[in-house]
């Protein structure tokens, strides 16, 4: 089934996990992604050896996060430094939708390929460029990857206890929601275009921006309150001790997300047979929790700390309004009622590594779904292709852009 951006035409320049997932994510959709790499220096995510301290590369050689990130996805080996090379870019560029790039800022300027330049060559040619700390200021030229969007933005205060040192999240956050603005902001040109007469744009995304957004509320909230730092926090000095995170006794965690904790007071308590604080004084409104919180929080641990988490699980359940839900690790979801009822996981024969599993698009189009059709391609993989395809050339010709290490 034809997905929403079928017959979009996408070329991406791009390496690492900010432009990569992003093109990712409209190739999902059901564009055609032409992935363009050098054929001396391609895609370093295809080599690095670990990630996050977790060895990448899989048994039969291939990176399991070039892989994760580049699914649906056509490759072009193709040498944007030669003369040649370039030549065949801006030909592509002419019956192009869109254009995504995540290099240094001033990196395709220096080739002769700037937003500028391309618009003239088709002025319905949406570029999408990244950058670390935005596009204008000093700092504007410096390289980044993700750890600069979660230093500058921010995020690193936002994890952890009051007394911890800044907090790295390792699993790329400054990158997946680079990616998903850089998609969004796409699809938005693409509207726009067609409300526009025709005429392309170019967009911009950075690390840093693009964090801060992921902090929306907390930032907002903040800035209007004049605070310095949002609070991180501390579990043992909860101030509504129904908002926390309890230990079950089976060493299983449980989250309580009770944000009306007077309204619910009584059916919690009932819920965790503690019939006899209903009353009590010192937990009968937030603010009396908050002042108590110390006592409360105490109770409640020991309370859950004497039965197992599906036991305290059913139990909630017996009480109507009642937010909560279990605290899970990666390898939990596989089995998860939630995740498997949604098909937010799905299975898929990847043609390297056999019978996986991996993550479905994050939005359902329920007439135009998403939809995994092609696995990460090899280097060059489609150069041919693409070639004769979108251009006309010949085999000779390709012989000939082969022999003089144009393409690959």
């Amino acid at each position: 089934m034809p997905g929403p951006l079928d017959g979009i035409k996408v070329l991406e320049c791009s390496t690492w996990g900010f432009g990569p997932i992003g093109g990712m994510m409209l190739g999902d959709l059901g564009a055609d992604v032409i992935k363009i790499e050098s054929p001396s220096r391609p895609d370093a995510a295809r080599y690095v050896e670990s990630v996050a301290g977790i060895p990448n590369m899989m048994p039969d050689g291939h990176s399991a996060l070039f892989e994760a990130v580049n699914r649906n996805k056509r490759s072009l080996a193709l040498d944007l430094k030669s003369e040649r090379g370039r030549e065949l870019f801006r030909e592509l560029i002419v019956d192009t939708d869109v254009f995504i790039e995540n290099y240094r800022p001033g990196t395709f300027e220096k080739l002769g390929l700037s937003t500028e330049a391309l618009t003239e060559l088709n002025p319905r040619l949406i570029h999408a460029a990244t950058a670390g700390y935005g596009f204008k200021g000093d700092e504007a030229h410096l390289p980044a990857l993700d750890a600069v969007g979660q230093a500058r933005g921010g995020f690193m205060y936002s994890g952890g206890g009051p007394n911890d040192p800044p907090n790295w999240n390792t699993l790329g956050i400054a990158d997946v929601m680079g990616a998903t603005c850089l998609a969004y902001g796409v699809l938005a040109a693409i509207a726009g275009r067609e409300l526009n007469g025709g005429k392309g744009q170019r967009i911009e995304v950075s690390h840093i921006m693009a964090t801060m957004w992921l902090q929306f509320w907390g930032i907002s909230v903040g800035m209007m309150q004049g605070l310095n730092l949002w609070p991180r926090f501390d579990r043992s000095k909860a101030a509504n001790p129904l908002w926390n995170l309890y230990r079950c006794g089976d060493d299983k965690w449980l989250m309580l997300g009770i944000l009306e904790a007077e309204r619910d007071w009584a059916s919690f308590c009932r819920a965790m047979g503690l019939d006899d604080i209903i009353d009590d004084e010192r937990f009968t409104t937030l603010s009396a929790m908050g002042q108590h919180c110390e006592d409360l929080i105490a109770l409640l641990e020991a309370r859950f700390a004497s039965a197992p988490r599906d036991e305290w699980e059913q139990r909630l359940l017996t009480q109507p309004n009642l937010i909560f839900t279990r605290v899970q690790q990666i390898g939990d979801l596989i089995s998860d009622p939630a995740v498997l009822a949604n098909d937010y996981l799905v299975s898929h024969d990847h043609r390297h590594f056999g019978p996986t599993q991996t993550l479905t698009h994050p939005v359902l189009l329920h007439n135009q779904p998403a939809s995994l059709r092609r696995d990460a391609p090899e280097l060059g993989e489609h150069s041919g292709e693409v070639l004769q395809e979108r251009l006309g050339l010949s085999e000779a010709e390709l012989a000939t852009l082969s022999a003089d290490g144009v393409i690959g």
